[in-house]
């Protein structure tokens, strides 16, 4: 009796394991699903960072048809360093409105030209040449958005930095192997004493001694071989004229 209630206590507690491990992966997986599947929300870190070519402009598309299907509307996050300029331009069939999130940027409109603050919105109607321009010292950011869709698409022509870094970071481990290649053997430090000054492979003409000149002889003290030499008196001589001098 008591091995069947232990036996029956085993089969439930199997039971409820398994349906608890199979509804935990179901719910993840749901959760994973609706992370990537949907469209209807966007992460400003998720869009794709674009830099215009004098490194002044940085754009995010954050909405458009690419990314939410058949659409009418973009909207594009705009990072203006300062300096940034876009010329004067129009778009024929395209409405566009400007809304300034930081930092004040000068905006003409046909003849207008005004300065847009935080929280400022501007309309640029179709067919309207306008241009932008950040002549302050601030950072400006701002949103813009397009009515059809089109324009932002210039932005995607732009450089992506994260395209560059990662191009960079795989060249540098390639040029390093290839400088490495060509390497017999790393320089030798210098012994103390060794003439460090001739390089390697340099060939250094060292100068000859020169020869010094024989010390010159007075004629009085040259001797000839002819003359005769000095007569030495002998010491029997020499004692008798010490013993004269003593008796004097």
């Amino acid at each position: 009796m008591k091995n069947t209630k232990l036996f029956s206590g085993t089969i439930a507690l199997t039971l409820i394991i398994t349906l608890l491990a199979g509804q935990a992966p179901s719910g993840a997986a749901e959760k994973q699903v609706n992370k990537t599947a949907s469209v209807n929300f966007v992460a400003f870190d998720d869009a794709e960072y674009h830099t215009s070519p004098d490194k002044r402009i940085g754009a995010k598309i954050l909405v458009d048809p690419s990314k939410v299907g058949p659409s009418i509307a973009t909207l594009v996050h705009l990072t203006y360093l300062p300096g940034a300029h876009i010329g004067s331009h129009r778009h024929v069939f395209v409405t566009e409105i400007i809304h300034v999130l930081e930092g004040n940027l000068t905006l003409r409109i046909g003849e207008e030209i005004k300065v847009l603050g935080p929280n400022s919105t501007a309309f640029i109607p179709a067919k309207s040449f306008h241009e932008y321009l950040n002549d302050s010292t601030d950072v400006v950011k701002f949103l813009q958005y397009y009515s059809p869709s089109g324009p932002e698409e210039e932005y995607r022509n732009w450089t992506k930095p994260a395209d560059d870094a990662a191009a960079a970071a795989k060249a540098a481990p390639a040029a390093k192997k290839e400088e490495e290649k060509h390497v017999v053997t790393p320089p030798l430090p210098a012994v103390p004493g060794s003439p460090t000054e001739v390089k390697l492979g340099g060939v250094t003409e060292k100068p000859a001694a020169t020869k010094s000149e024989p010390e010159k002889i007075d004629d009085k003290d040259r001797l000839s071989l002819n003359s005769q030499p000095p007569s030495v008196a002998s010491a029997a001589k020499t004692i008798k004229a010490v013993e004269k001098s003593g008796n004097k």
